[in-house]
């Protein structure tokens, strides 16, 4: 049993019990205390996911990821999104994790972040507007050859497939 007196434990007792209204109203109360809190805020995304409001959750997670990088913590960012991605694909979250990783000087994984993405929205025809942007800015943009090429044969299919 966790310790009373460390209310950021506490709520992390919560999420782990899967008690997630209890370890929202919890972290609410706390973020109004601590508003600038980045880590409390990171908590936001597991509970909103959790509790099966994934628009939530990645307004969240995005808000977070931004303000972090504003701040320059860009290898929290890449951490955080890296996590948050595995269970959530929106165009928003690769966004601000390209321009992290661009950042950071990992240009490869900046643009293979994107070729996943891309991947994805042509796979299950999702956010196509958005795969097509991201396609068009791997081509024209990447200094990697091959993830280039990669960009060119997705872009193909989507017009195979008249996407």
């Amino acid at each position: 049993m966790v310790s009373r007196s460390d209310p950021k434990l506490e709520i992390m007792e919560l999420i782990l019990e899967e008690k997630y209204p209890e370890a929202l109203s919890k972290l609410t109360r706390l973020l109004k205390a601590e508003p600038d809190n980045r880590q409390l805020k990171m908590l936001l995304f597991d509970i909103y996911y959790n509790m099966g409001n994934v628009n939530r959750a990645v307004d969240a997670a995005a808000e977070t990821a931004r303000e972090l990088l504003e701040e320059g913590f860009f290898d929290t960012v890449i951490g955080y999104l890296k996590k948050v991605t595995y269970y959530v694909k929106h165009p928003e979250l690769y966004r601000i994790l390209f321009r992290a990783l661009i950042k950071r000087g990992l240009d490869y994984e900046a643009f293979q972040s994107l070729i996943d993405f891309c991947k994805y929205g042509v796979k299950n025809h999702k956010y196509i507007d958005e795969v097509k942007n991201f396609l068009d800015i791997i081509i024209d943009l990447s200094p990697i050859p091959s993830l280039s090429q990669e960009a060119e044969k997705l872009k193909k299919a989507l017009q195979k497939e008249g996407l």
